[in-house]
């Protein structure tokens, strides 16, 4: 098939040309560099006799040593759209790959031929020199003896056995600049050698000799590819690929073979035929000798996964604390295979675990807004933790370690937390509970109490707005008076149904305030109201949902803000709800309008409702989503979509961004009766929604198979120790695997 472009750039493909042989194996293919001219491409055939002759008798069975493999040129004429079999040479029986060497101005062109034990340079314009001849003396007759061959041995390792031939899978030729190349060939048992071929100075088009150096012990790969930034990908034909840099090209001081000393070794002995002389007893005798050491002329700067070979699968939820079952697969050969356990979700490191008193109801931070870090721009660090129970608050400082404060911080600790937040610029905070809005400023507390009997039941805070909700379905909002300082009751509106949860939004950077606020209520509706001067608590647009909502968070995706990450594309406010049927919606909202959009995206989530918290992961706005297990929503910079992902991490009860000096993004969460801090990775979580994280513990052989063992609390296995060191959850497992190798 020929492929060609055509006049807008776009790649097309004509009818097939019959170019092919019958009767005939084709063990390799590779294009030519030709210049201008016509197409050539090179194979590796060997043609077989016809059945039907071998049958009747015709003709005899060949023995193997009488089949010969050939190389072949295949040249395309343009003109004639027309394939022609060019020229063709007799080649070693074990050859199996090729490498095209540089043609036209860049180099002498020609193909470098791979085999057992041997590697040879062809081409159909390599012609035999007098300076080749050698006069032999039989007794009887002298006989002159040339070689026509630039072929050279591989160095061998020294406890290779004398009548083991080693085989040359890969080749691979990279160019250079000035018309410079040099080729990386590969054997079967990983060891990688350079190959470097000298042409004659007076004329550049001829080969003259070739040299063979070791380069490295690499595991044994499907190919190599060399970039132009000097870099040598190995997609490994069992166990992980990786990524290699050169730390040196010049080989000085590695073992090397030349074309020069096998043309010698095969003029002095006393074969005539020259491939039946090029065998693996001569190549031991010639090949110069060397012993597999660690890397010194590649370094490893990148790995990545790969599970084949897989020789065994078992799936179950055998951690005993996680919701979704692992994935365990038995992969690789030799002492690169390993026990694999899979789980679904993006990697979480967990980076600390704290007791805490009691069962928490909610949990908050609070940004550093103090003058200092205000005048220092830039994202603001988390200067408190807030933690909320039943009946008290817990305040924890953010410094060099986590500690607890008690009255000093302001906040009312014998009363439980609703919502809090940094308020100003000038150090003050929020603080809402059931009985009222306290805001604590430049050390001093001032409170908002209910009006008679009523109680807030549910609240949201942002850096200069508050909107509170009470029972019955009374909504009310303040705001900071900038000239003041003082937080100001601003409005209050009836929604006719029971409000079940609240949110303000964020600030926008160059913005005083938020225009819009989420309101939640009992009715299966989530309502967009207004929070601009003149129109505050003016309802914008509603949307009825299946379920009661149980959280909302308005978000702006790719917007810049002033406590959260920062984005130069334009923003998205984007409406998330969380439901208590454990299902999430997701709809866009208009920046100017309010107005809900029409098409909402919905997902169940797990059995239980669902808690919904803005976070910044790579320094775009995400969404922390917890149910059954913990979810994060964001926004794919790179094809623009909207992504969800879940995380591989024990079920979280209440989550909230984090941020500090050693955890830029990170989120703090509970579960159950303890205060956990993690980070995610998010090089995870593909655009496909399906993110998988892997642990690996090292096997020294190829695994065979696996089974489960009900095993006592004393018992232990090296290749589950490993895992248990890697993840803490394990510690209560009552089982384990046992890869019998």
């Amino acid at each position: 098939y020929v492929l060609n472009m055509d006049a807008t750039g776009k790649p097309t493909i004509a009818s097939p040309l019959e170019a092919h042989r019958s009767r005939t194996i084709t063990f390799d293919t590779i294009g030519l560099d030709n210049g201008y001219d016509n197409p050539i491409f090179a194979t590796l055939e060997l043609q077989y006799p016809d059945t039907e002759d071998l049958v009747s008798g015709d003709v005899a069975v060949p023995k193997p040593d009488e089949v010969e493999k050939q190389l072949a040129y295949y040249e395309l004429d343009l003109g004639l759209n027309h394939v022609s079999r060019r020229w063709a040479t007799t080649v070693h029986r074990t050859a199996c790959c090729l490498g095209a060497v540089p043609g036209g101005t860049d180099g002498p062109g020609g193909v470098i031929v791979g085999g057992e034990d041997y590697i040879e340079y062809q081409h159909e314009s390599l012609q035999t020199t007098s300076d080749d001849a050698m006069q032999i003396d039989s007794g009887e007759a002298t006989t002159k003896k040339s070689s026509t061959k630039i072929i050279c041995a591989i160095p061998r390792r020294e406890l290779d056995p004398e009548n083991k031939g080693i085989l040359i899978t890969k080749i691979a030729v990279h160019r250079q600049k000035k018309s410079k190349f040099f080729a990386l060939a590969q054997s079967e048992l990983g060891d990688v050698y350079k190959v470097m071929l000298q042409v004659d100075p007076a004329d550049k088009t001829k080969v003259v000799g070739m040299t063979v150096a070791l380069l490295d012990t690499l595991p044994v790969a499907n190919a190599l590819n060399v970039s132009k930034l000097g870099m040598l990908f190995v997609p490994a034909e069992f166990g992980d690929h990786a990524l290699y840099q050169f730390e040196r090209i010049d080989l000085p001081d590695a073992a090397t073979c030349t074309s020069e000393e096998s043309k010698t070794a095969f003029l002095e002995s006393s074969e005539s035929e020259e491939i039946a002389f090029y065998n693996t007893a001569n190549a031991y005798k010639i090949a110069k000798k060397f012993r597999p050491t660690v890397l010194k002329n590649l370094r490893k700067i990148y790995t990545m996964d790969n599970a084949a070979p897989t020789t065994g699968v078992m799936v179950g939820e055998l951690a005993g604390n996680e919701v979704s079952p692992q994935i365990y697969t038995l992969n690789g050969r030799g002492p690169r295979s390993s026990l694999r356990v899979m789980r679904h979700g993006a990697a979480v490191t967990e980076l600390a675990v704290s007791d805490l008193p009691g069962t928490p109801g909610g949990i908050f931070t609070i940004a550093d807004n103090s003058e200092e870090a205000v005048e220092a721009g830039g994202k603001r660090n988390d200067k408190y933790i807030v933690v909320s129970f039943a009946d008290a608050t817990l305040v924890l400082s953010i410094g060099e370690s986590v500690e607890e404060v008690g009255k000093e911080s302001g906040f009312l600790t014998n009363a439980p937390t609703l919502a809090c937040s940094a308020l100003g610029n000038d150090g003050g905070m929020v603080q809402v509970h059931p009985n009222g809005v306290r805001h604590i400023s430049k050390g001093r507390a001032k409170q908002w109490h209910c009006p008679g009997l009523k109680r807030i039941e549910c609240a949201s805070a942002n850096e200069s707005q508050v909107i509170i909700g009470f029972a019955g379905g009374e909504v009310r909002y303040f705001e900071l008076d900038p000239v003041s300082g003082n937080l100001m009751e601003s409005a209050t509106r009836e929604m006719g149904a029971d409000v079940c949860c609240l949110d303000v939004g964020i600030i926008s950077s160059g913005r005083s305030r938020s225009l819009f606020a989420a309101v939640g209520c009992r009715d299966l509706s989530v309502r967009i109201v207004s929070l601009e001067p003149g129109h505050l608590l003016t309802q914008r647009s509603s949307t009825a949902l299946k379920a009661r909502p149980h959280s909302v968070a308005l978000q702006q995706m790719g917007s810049s803000t002033t406590s959260g990450a920062s984005d130069a594309s334009i923003a998205d406010t984007v409406l998330t709800v969380g439901l208590d049927d454990g299902s999430s919606v997701r709809v866009s909202v208009d920046v100017i309008t309010g107005g809900i959009g029409t098409n909402p995206t919905r997902r169940f989530l797990g059995a239980r409702p669902v808690s919904v918290s803005r976070i910044s992961l790579e320094s775009s706005s995400s969404t922390l989503l917890l149910s059954s297990r913990p979810w994060i929503s964001r926004l794919d910079t790179t094809s623009g979509k909207h992504i969800m992902g879940p995380l591989s991490y024990v079920p979280l009860d209440h989550g909230c961004s984090f941020s500090s000096d050693a955890i830029r993004e990170g989120i703090v969460g509970t579960a159950g009766k303890t205060l956990r801090i993690i980070s995610v990775d998010s090089s995870g979580m593909g655009g496909d929604d399906e993110s998988f994280n892997t642990n690996k513990c090292p096997l020294r052989y190829t695994p065979r198979q696996m089974t489960l063992l009900a095993t006592g609390g004393g018992n232990a296995a090296a290749a589950d120790q490993q895992q248990q060191q890697q993840q803490r959850n394990h510690r209560q497992q009552i089982k384990m695997l046992v890869a019998t190798l």
